[in-house]
């Protein structure tokens, strides 16, 4: 009895684990903890943000987004790029590449996930579906989690 008892508790101790990590695979792909922030109510734009891995020998690209209508009118995917300590957004329409055996990591600074035309307020606690579409590994949904402050590691990749 005792043995069960602690093989349960491990057994639930990994799924809530897994629950915790929120993270999504598509083929080799490993996306990491997609997060949005809250927004103000007359706000019409959000960004997503999260890490996508890719082990394999071969690159990869984010070519699209997708999210319900009833989150917003439309998705772009964004590279910020900096000149004279200006912030510059624009769309990245090739799409963004993750590197053989690298990651691309989409952060607050950097590149993103941009939400045009919000439909409702994106409040902590809130969760959405937001389908990415890659260039060899298909779609895959993954749900985002509207939070203040994210997981650590989905904010700081292998880039510093």
């Amino acid at each position: 009895m005792r043995i069960l008892l602690w093989q349960l508790t491990f057994v639930f101790s990994l799924c809530s684990f897994s629950v915790l990590a929120h993270d999504f695979n598509a083929g080799k792909l490993q996306i990491e903890h997609p997060w949005a922030r809250p927004t103000a109510p007359v706000v019409t734009t959000g960004a997503v943000y999260l890490n996508i891995h890719n082990p394999s020998a071969e690159s990869e690209k984010l070519i699209a987004v997708k999210v319900p209508e009833n989150i917003a009118s439309s998705v772009q995917i964004h590279q910020t790029t900096f000149n004279q300590n200006m912030a510059r957004m624009r769309e990245a329409r090739d799409g963004l590449i993750i590197p053989a055996k690298g990651e691309l990591a989409l952060l607050p600074k950097g590149a993103h996930i941009m939400l045009l035309g919000l439909k409702k307020q994106l409040q902590k606690g809130d969760k959405f579906i937001a389908t990415l579409q890659f260039e060899h590994s298909g779609e895959l949904p993954v749900e985002v989690w509207v939070e203040d402050k994210p997981n650590q590691s989905a904010t700081e990749g292998s880039h510093h």
